[in-house]
């Protein structure tokens, strides 16, 4: 039985209501979300990057700034509605991180703008060191042309233990960017890498879409070769959908370590969007009503932009062969063999899978044998470096 860990993501439209009391309104790619995930003792976070006008790498999930950020109200145009599509929503690479996006304040899953303001990756960085965090960032890439600065803009930063950012951000990219270990070593910032000594974590990311352009079987086995790459993120739909193949080739992996230098998987779990009761409070739902309950029919509602919540079922197309989206079913993530998962509850899951001893802590484990107390495992990391976090005995 595989035991899991769990990265958190900051990128999720809105939480469910009881999420929202416990994190008491954080919004999403703050530092205070940052400090609460490190103190409530959870390994990774999914940190998502665009790039700016001027080169920043500002921390934001959405291609605009309007549902994230004040800046309607900060630029005397009426605040932007995610769900109508109105208001004011520049993108973020059309406008300036210095002097605009630096300045503009942080919203909560309910629209309220907070004190934080928009963070670039640099900042959060210097922040995590300051503060003496032990985290691992998952770098979640919105635009592929961010990848490179970043590595430039992290080269000379480090945790408070001293270790280079480079080795413990994980650099995470879509496959069909980067289709095989040539084409990544190419690149002049991965080559900088290995000249410099610098140990890269690298995890491709495998859609349904990807088996239609190319091998992706053919991908995952050359990066399985190489020393950097430590996992990959394949989101399986359905059991015998598109990418079942190399889902099954990492689970055969466990047997035979020896053909490949990782062998492990994650996906993202995605337990829906719970929006009316956080909503209501700020935005317009204009001609259509928000759902009651979360869950229909074993499936959950999304969050759709400029439009009502969609039940994944129903937007699932060709990536599922039975018309199921089977990533809000953690149950079955664990039976197909992924061992790590994506999600926006990871304080719920921790606990669940605590509770049934599979939840992989022993990175927190200081001595080798005994298991820390869970409230104080941030501060109580024996390794430092994104491959040292496995997670099976």
């Amino acid at each position: 039985m595989p035991f899991v860990i769990l990265m958190m993501t900051l990128s999720s439209c809105a939480h469910i209501e009881d999420f929202e009391r416990r994190w008491n309104g954080t919004a999403e790619n703050s530092r205070d979300a940052y400090f609460r995930a490190s103190e409530a003792g959870l390994e990774c976070i999914e940190t998502d990057i665009h790039l700016s006008s001027d080169g920043y790498l500002p921390m934001i999930h959405d291609a605009g700034l309007g549902r994230e950020t004040d800046v309607g109200e900060q630029s005397g145009k009426p605040a932007y509605n995610p769900f109508t599509g109105q208001g004011y929503n520049p993108k973020v690479s059309d406008v300036p991180f210095k002097g605009f996006i630096e300045k503009l304040h942080l919203r909560d899953e309910g629209g309220r703008v907070r004190d934080e303001t928009v963070p670039s990756l640099p900042d959060m960085v210097e922040s995590i060191h300051e503060s003496g965090m032990n985290v691992v960032l998952q770098l979640d890439f919105k635009d592929k042309e961010a990848v490179e600065p970043a590595y430039w803009q992290l080269k000379n930063l480090t945790n408070a233990a001293g270790v280079p950012a480079n080795e413990w951000c994980i650099y995470k990219l879509q496959a069909t960017w980067y289709r095989t270990p040539e084409e990544f070593e190419a690149l002049p910032w991965v080559q900088d890498a290995f000249a410099s000594g610098v140990q890269l974590a690298f995890i491709p990311v495998y859609n349904p879409i990807d088996e239609v352009h190319f091998d992706t079987m053919a991908s995952l086995d050359a990066f399985g070769k190489t020393n950097y790459t430590i996992s990959a993120e394949i989101e399986l739909f359905s059991t015998d959908g598109p990418l079942q193949a190399i889902q099954t080739r990492v689970d055969d992996l466990k047997k035979s370590p020896e053909d490949s230098m990782f062998q492990t998987s994650g996906i993202f779990y995605a337990p829906g969007d719970l929006v009316m009761p956080i909503s209501e409070k700020f935005f317009d739902t204009a001609n259509y009503s928000l759902p009651e309950d979360l869950s229909v029919n074993g499936s959950v509602f999304v969050y759709q932009d400029n439009q009502a919540p969609k039940l994944l079922d129903n937007i699932v197309g060709n990536s599922s062969v039975d018309g199921r989206d089977h990533r809000s079913d953690f149950g079955w993530i664990l039976s197909t063999g992924f061992d790590w998962i994506i999600t926006d509850t990871p304080d719920e899951w921790a606990s669940r899978l605590q509770s049934q001893g599979r939840r992989n802590i022993k990175y927190m484990i200081v001595d080798g044998k005994v298991e820390t107390d869970v409230k104080l495992a941030s501060g109580w990391f024996k390794k430092r470096h994104a491959r040292d976090i496995t997670p099976w005995e």
